[in-house]
C-alpha cells in the first residue's frame, strides 16, 4: 500500500477534536488546519456517521474532475463513485444507513476515479478509510485519497494552485475568464442563455480597517460557504478580485437568474460574521449581464458586468443592476475598447495637445492666455474628440497617465517658446479629480516644472468644483503648493454644483469659470443671466476674476462686457487648435578667442 503524507493525520487529528462542528452544513473552525489540509498532496474528505460530506479539500475537486468537488450535506456513496481496474463499479465506499455490520475502524485499497473526458486513462487512487469513533458510537468517516502516480500528482497539484484562489478554494479570474470565453464561443444557437453575476461585497474595506485582515480573509471565506448553497454544481463561481466574485450561470434565463440572484442577497442579508466578540453585517452589490451569442469576449464583458456592479453599489446595500439591454450592452463594450486604445495611444504617442484662447473683455480684445485640451489621433490619422475616450479614461484609471503626458509635452512646448524667445501667454491646464487626490501629484507638477525652466506664473490650473469638494483636503494640499511655486488657479464649471457657494471661501483660486450652461443661454433666460450676473459680483467681492464659458454669438460678448465679466472662452471667438509648431533651434558652437 501507499504511504500516506504525514501530515493528513496530523492535521485531521486537529479538526476531529472539533468533531461537533463537522455537521452537515456547518463551517470548519478552526482555519489554520483547513489552510493546511489544502496544500498537502492527499485528497481528504470528512462525513458524518450516515455518510453525509462535512469537509473535503481542494485536491477532491482535482481527482474528481469536478469544480465543485464534494459539497456539504451530499452523501459520498452517490458522488464518489469508484472502480476496479477494468471500470467495474466498486461497492459502496461507507456502509448503507441500517446496516447492521459494524465498520472496521480502518480499511485500505486500491480503487480508480473515471474522470468526465478521461475514462480512457482513470485516476489510480489508494484509499484509506477511517471510522472515528466517541466511545461505542460512530461519529465520522474520514477518507484520505491519494494518486499512486507521483507525476500526474505533482501535476494536478500545480494545475490546481495555478487556477485557483489558495484562500477561497474558488477558480481564480484566469480561470474563469478562459470558462466565459469558452461559454461564449460556444453561443451559435439564439436559444442559448447563460447570464453573468459580478459580485461585490458593499464596503468591505471597512471590515480590513476596523477588525485587520485576518477578519476581512476570514469573512471571505465563511461567505462563499453560504453563497455556494445558493448556487447549482452547473454554476461556476470564482474570486476575481480581493473582495469580488463572478457566477457564470450556465442554461439560465434572466427571469431565473432574477431568483438566483434573490437567494443570493437573502444569504448575504441573513449572514453575520462574528470575530473578536462583535457581529459584522454584510450585504451584497450584483451586475447582471446576458451572455449570449452578441456578447463581447470575455474580458470585455466582465468589465461590462463590473460597471453594472458599480452601478449597483453606487445605488445602496444589497442593491441589482441589470444591463439587459443589448444597446447598453454594447456602449459599455464601446466604452471599455478604449482602454485598449488609450494604453496604446499613450505608448505610440498619439495624444494630441489643442489649445483654445482665453481673451479679455476690458478694453482691447486680446488673448490673456489659452486653455490646453487633449485629442487622440487615431490609427487612421483622424483625430478623435476627448468626449469619445476621456470618459473611459476617468473609468478606468487611465486619466491619471492622460495628465501626467499632458504636464510633461506642454511643459516642454513652454520651455521652447522661451527658448525661442518667444513671449509666450500662459497655459491652463486641467487637473482631474483622480489626479488631484494622488498625493505624489503635486510633487510630480513641481519636479517637471523646475527641470523644464518653465516661469511658473505663465501656468494655470483647471479643477472642477465637483473635483475639488470631493478632494478638498487633497485638492487644498495641491493648491498652495503650486500657488507658492508662482502658479495660478481657476475653479472650472462654476455654479453647477449645489455647494458652490459654501465652499468657495475654502479655496484659494484667481479665476472662476462660470459653467457654460448659464452663459449660453442668457440672453434668452432671466435666471442664467442673473446667476451669471451673481456669479461675477460674488467673485468680484473675494478679489476672483471671472471667465465665460460657450460663449457663441459677439452679442453674448457685449452682454457679458456689460456686466463686468473679465475674460470670455467659446467657439464664437475661437475654435480650438493645435499647437503651433516650433523648431527647436541648433545649439550655438563655442567660438575660441
Amino acid at each position: 500500500m501507499t504511504e500516506f503524507d504525514p501530515k493528513s493525520v496530523e492535521y485531521l487529528g486537529l479538526l476531529m477534536r472539533e468533531e461537533h462542528e463537522l455537521m452537515p452544513g456547518a463551517q470548519i473552525s478552526l482555519p489554520a488546519a483547513e489552510a493546511a489540509l489544502s496544500e498537502i498532496a492527499d485528497g481528504v474528505i470528512v462525513t458524518d456517521a450516515q455518510g453525509r460530506v462535512t469537509y473535503s479539500n481542494p485536491l477532491i475537486s482535482e481527482m474528481t474532475g469536478n469544480l465543485v468537488g464534494l459539497l456539504p450535506g451530499q452523501f459520498l456513496n452517490d458522488n464518489l463513485p469508484l472502480h476496479d481496474n477494468s471500470g467495474a463499479p466498486l461497492p459502496p465506499i461507507l456502509p448503507q444507513t441500517g446496516a447492521e455490520a459494524e465498520p472496521p475502524g480502518m480499511r485500505e485499497f486500491n480503487a480508480c476515479i473515471l474522470r468526465p473526458g478521461e475514462e480512457q486513462s482513470p485516476l489510480q487512487v489508494s484509499v484509506q478509510v477511517m471510522a472515528v469513533r466517541e466511545g461505542a458510537a460512530l461519529k465520522n468517516f474520514v477518507l484520505i485519497l491519494r494518486d499512486t502516480s507521483a507525476a500526474r500528482r505533482i501535476s494536478s497539484r500545480l494545475s490546481w494552485q495555478t487556477s485557483h484562489d489558495s484562500l477561497t478554494r474558488l477558480p481564480n479570474r484566469q480561470f474563469f475568464e478562459s470558462e466565459l470565453q469558452k461559454t461564449l464561443t460556444g453561443c451559435v444557437d439564439r436559444r442559448q442563455h447563460h447570464v453573468l453575476l459580478y459580485l461585490d461585497i458593499y464596503q468591505f474595506k471597512v471590515v480590513n480597517d476596523t477588525l485587520g485582515y485576518g477578519a476581512g480573509d476570514q469573512l471571505l471565506v465563511q461567505l462563499v460557504q453560504q453563497l455556494r448553497r445558493c448556487l447549482s454544481s452547473d454554476d461556476l463561481f470564482a474570486r476575481v478580485g480581493s473582495d469580488e466574485f463572478a457566477v457564470l450561470l450556465h442554461n439560465c434565463t434572466l427571469e431565473e437568474a432574477g431568483r438566483v440572484v434573490a437567494r443570493l442577497r437573502e444569504t448575504a442579508q441573513d449572514f453575520a460574521f462574528h470575530w473578536d466578540g462583535s457581529d459584522t453585517r454584510v450585504a451584497l452589490s450584483i451586475g447582471v449581464v446576458a451572455v449570449d451569442r452578441h456578447a463581447a469576449n470575455a474580458s470585455q464583458l466582465l468589465a461590462v458586468a463590473n460597471d453594472a456592479c458599480c452601478a449597483a453599489r453606487d445605488q445602496g446595500r444589497n442593491r441589482v443592476k441589470l444591463f439587459s439591454d443589448s444597446r447598453k450592452v454594447v456602449e459599455k463594450r464601446r466604452e471599455t475598447t478604449w482602454v485598449a486604445e488609450i494604453h496604446a495611444a499613450l505608448r505610440e504617442d498619439r495624444l494630441m495637445l489643442y489649445r483654445q484662447p482665453v481673451v479679455t473683455l476690458k478694453g482691447e480684445q486680446r488673448v490673456h492666455h489659452y486653455e490646453i485640451l487633449v485629442r487622440m489621433r487615431g490609427r487612421d490619422g483622424s483625430v478623435i474628440s476627448p468626449g469619445l475616450f476621456l470618459p473611459a479614461a476617468e473609468r478606468y484609471g487611465l486619466i491619471e497617465e492622460v495628465d501626467r503626458w499632458v504636464i510633461r509635452r506642454i511643459f516642454a512646448y513652454m520651455a521652447l517658446e522661451q527658448r525661442l524667445s518667444i513671449s509666450g501667454f500662459g497655459y491652463a491646464i486641467n487637473i482631474s479629480g483622480i489626479s488631484l487626490g494622488d498625493e505624489t501629484f503635486a510633487d510630480f507638477v513641481l519636479r517637471e516644472l523646475t527641470e523644464a525652466g518653465v516661469t511658473p506664473s505663465r501656468v494655470q490650473f483647471e479643477i472642477t468644483e465637483t473635483s475639488a469638494i470631493d478632494n478638498l483636503e487633497r485638492a487644498l494640499i495641491f493648491i498652495h503648493k503650486l500657488r507658492a511655486a508662482g502658479c495660478s488657479f481657476a475653479l472650472d464649471d462654476f455654479g453647477r454644483g449645489v455647494s458652490s457657494l459654501a465652499y468657495l471661501r475654502q479655496l484659494p483660486v484667481d479665476y472662476l469659470k462660470i459653467d457654460g450652461s448659464f452663459v449660453r443661454n442668457m440672453l434668452e433666460d432671466e435666471i442664467d443671466s442673473a446667476m451669471v450676473s451673481t456669479i461675477d459680483h460674488l467673485a468680484k467681492r473675494m478679489g476672483i476674476s471671472t471667465i465665460a464659458e460657450y460663449v457663441e454669438t459677439p452679442e453674448l460678448m457685449d452682454k457679458l462686457r456689460l456686466m463686468g465679466v473679465d475674460y470670455a472662452q467659446g467657439f464664437g471667438i475661437a475654435a480650438a487648435a493645435s499647437l503651433p509648431e516650433l523648431n527647436d533651434p541648433p545649439p550655438q558652437s563655442k567660438v575660441r578667442s
